[in-house]
């Protein structure tokens, strides 16, 4: 955990140095820019598939996780993690369960995450990383290793149009984009409350106190962990007025972002140890999501009615619906692939 950019509970010089090699060689805006072309290839490599498959029930949760870890496959390796139009071979299948087992198992906290004096007869933390090394190597030997904004708008119907309409008023003819999705202050308002309701990870990074200090008249021991819980954060009616419900009109105007200067808006951290690739994330969130509803309509299995979709969650490391989001997407006759 200590070697890890993500779970490291302090900024150790390891940590800084894996940090350095991610902002410069992954996250940096120069990289951003370079791998545009990564994420518009893999989300029109999802549109062509959905297209060639017009009218079938979608599993559009694992769709969208597939072309995700794509992009980023792609970007780190140039191979695709995922065969997109092979979902019902075994072969993608067992990759699903197997990097949603190495997400699981490598974030979730131990009894040794807590006590630091068990780190030496910690043997099931150890059999967890050889396991999991295992796996990937027979599975991937070759290679080192928000579905809720659709869930969001196919409830708010009236919403979906809006931003159908703005994306298309941008469009207007030319070649859908990132520039141009990020001019659509709609559909960014759209993204940035998705974000508010269903937190990417409830609980931000561990970090550690470097020294005893008080917060709130709380006493913080020296070394303690603390987990900050950025989900009761976003739903705290003191910050958030109606904070349980879908408003993205609460962002028009507003400057509150996703980079972590408002305290009360944390989807991805804040500080040295926020995400450091969150702006990459935000830039494949709208892509996604903006290519999805300009090329298709949707609808739920059997004509059933979209404010019946099941929106509650589980939580797994990050938030995940409880019951995967089914969509029969159908191609939109004013636009062509």
């Amino acid at each position: 955990m200590n070697s890890s950019i993500v779970l490291s509970p302090d900024c150790s010089k390891s940590w800084k140095l894996l940090r350095s090699i991610g902002q410069n060689c992954g996250f940096s805006s120069k990289a951003m820019e370079s791998n545009a072309w990564i994420r518009k290839a893999k989300v029109m490599d999802l549109v062509s598939h959905l297209q060639t498959n017009e009218g079938k029930v979608a599993n559009l949760e694992d769709m969208m996780f597939a072309t995700l870890a794509n992009i980023i496959s792609t970007a780190l390796t140039s191979r695709n993690l995922f065969d997109i139009h092979g979902q019902e071979n075994n072969e993608y299948k067992d990759m699903m369960a197997l990097v949603n087992e190495v997400i699981e198992k490598t974030t979730t906290l131990g009894l040794v995450d807590f006590l630091p004096i068990l780190k030496g007869i910690d043997f099931w933390s150890k059999k967890k990383a050889i396991d999991m090394y295992q796996k990937i190597q027979q599975t991937w030997g070759g290679i080192i290793d928000e579905r809720k904004s659709m869930e969001q708008l196919m409830r708010n119907q009236e919403m979906l149009t809006k931003v159908r309409d703005e994306i298309a008023q941008a469009v207007e003819g030319d070649e859908l984009s990132e520039t141009l999705l990020s001019q659509c202050h709609y559909f960014q308002a759209c993204i940035k409350e998705t974000l508010t309701l269903h937190v990417p990870a409830p609980m931000l990074v561990p970090h550690l106190a470097l020294e005893t200090c008080k917060v709130n008249n709380y006493l913080i021991p020296k070394d303690s962990m603390v987990l900050v819980n950025a989900w009761a954060i976003a739903q705290d009616p003191n910050y958030w007025e109606e904070a349980t419900s879908f408003k993205s009109k609460r962002f028009f105007d507003s400057k509150i972002g996703h980079r972590g200067t408002h305290f009360e808006y944390l989807p991805f951290g804040t500080g040295r140890r926020m995400c450091p690739g969150s702006a990459v994330a935000f830039k494949n969130i709208q892509m996604l999501v903006g290519s999805l509803l300009h090329y298709f309509d949707w609808s739920l299995p059997n004509g059933a009615d979209p404010t019946t979709i099941d929106t509650n969650e589980k939580y797994f490391t990050t938030l995940k619906k409880e019951k995967p989001l089914l969509l029969i997407p159908k191609l939109r006759k004013l636009n062509t692939v």
